[in-house]
């Protein structure tokens, strides 16, 4: 399954001018991003049923039904054996184990080898990283006071702290001098684009409060009943706007000081059957996009990464940033803007979270939520 909504944009406080030519960049990237995840979603969807047909080639016509079937009955044996009165006193761990070793007795009794299960998983997982993998402009982000040199370096305004700063226009570079934006912002843009199969629940929840620069991001991925072989991606992100003019042509230039608020990775595993296996990563980034027709891409700098392959019951929350510290990116425009005319800028937050899982149910969820201190921009010398 795979859904192409168009963004959700507010630029109505902007050139006339700039919102056409957005517009034509927005109507472009729709195009090519539709025809790029109906690809990925087809690859997706051919691997899952190469990986399902090499399975059923293994185990035989015969074997594959009656190991679904007693994978069925026994995921209902477990729930009976639950319930009240007899469930409230009744071990899940113990009762768990129990249904696992008598899948794993079945696999002995028909002599089929577990490894040459993992061998076809392993293939479907690493195809599936593949299939999900980005070509997007990418680039490190950076924890300020542990870069404060290079901060410093950047820009002439960095010799005081910009929310407290009085800083008049830098005329030392002449067209390629530095602007400094600053909440209020009047604009924002935000989207989503979730790709899965049936097993799975993708969705998302935006924060944007461009009046104070509040910009975020949650991604869920939820499979409650895992198949042989499910995926799920997840891919959104929330921005402010504002307009700017090239004071010369070239590629534009940012430097966004953002606050974090929030940076959390957590994900729940359980392993329905001993030879199951599951791999989910989520990352997130700062963004910057340049709504023009000669801007091919957003840029983006990967502040925060998280990987976990597992075939166990297993849960884990992660937070690699530090809250209410301040973190920069110094980003690049996709292609060059012309002089003179104004042009809409994006800066916010994405997250694209990926999953792949061969009977592992998955509950991941990543929450990400930043304060938009400042963006520089200049056209880049």
């Amino acid at each position: 399954m795979v859904s192409t909504g168009k963004n959700i944009r507010n630029f109505r406080r902007f050139p006339a001018e700039a919102q056409r030519s957005a517009d034509a960049a927005a109507e472009e990237r729709d195009q090519r991003l539709r025809a790029i995840t109906k690809k990925r979603s087809s690859k997706a969807a051919k691997l899952s049923a190469n990986a399902d047909h090499r399975l059923r080639r293994l185990l035989g016509d015969d074997n594959w039904a009656d190991l679904r079937n007693l994978m069925r009955q026994e995921r209902l044996t477990l729930r009976d054996l639950l319930q009240p009165p007899q469930g409230l006193t009744s071990s899940y761990g113990k009762l768990n184990k129990a249904r696992k070793q008598r899948a794993e007795a079945f696999l002995r009794s028909r002599d089929i080898r577990r490894d040459a299960i993992a061998e076809i998983a392993k293939d479907y997982h690493d195809g599936l990283a593949e299939v999900f993998m980005t070509h997007d402009k990418i680039s490190p982000g950076f924890h300020l006071s542990n870069n404060l040199d290079k901060w410093l370096r950047l820009s002439p305004f960095h010799d005081r702290a910009l929310p407290w700063g009085i800083f008049e226009p830098d005329d030392s570079q002449g067209p390629h001098r530095w602007e400094v934006f600053r909440p209020p912002f009047f604009g924002f843009n935000f989207g989503f684009l979730p790709v899965h199969n049936d097993n799975f629940v993708v969705d998302r929840i935006h924060t944007l409060n461009p009046s104070v620069g509040d910009v975020g991001i949650s991604i869920t991925m939820d499979n409650s009943d895992a198949g042989s072989f499910d995926y799920a991606s997840g891919d959104a992100f929330s921005a402010i706007a504002f307009a700017f003019v090239p004071p010369t042509t070239g590629l534009i230039e940012v430097l966004i000081d953002a606050q974090c608020v929030e940076a959390t990775h957590r994900l729940e595993t359980e392993d329905e059957w001993g030879w199951s296996n599951s791999h989910t990563g989520q990352s997130n980034s700062l963004m910057l996009d340049v709504l023009h027709p000669n801007v091919s891409e957003p840029s983006y700098a990967e502040m925060s990464v998280f990987n976990e392959r597992t075939d166990d019951d297993e849960s884990f929350l992660q937070e690699k940033l530090t809250r209410g510290a301040h973190y920069f990116a110094q980003l690049f425009s996709a292609g060059p803007v012309p002089a003179g005319q104004p042009v809409i800028v994006c800066a916010g937050t994405r997250s694209f979270d990926i999953s792949g899982t061969n009977d592992v149910s998955i509950h991941s969820t990543s929450d990400f939520r930043w304060f938009i201190s400042s963006v520089e921009v200049r056209v880049s010398p």
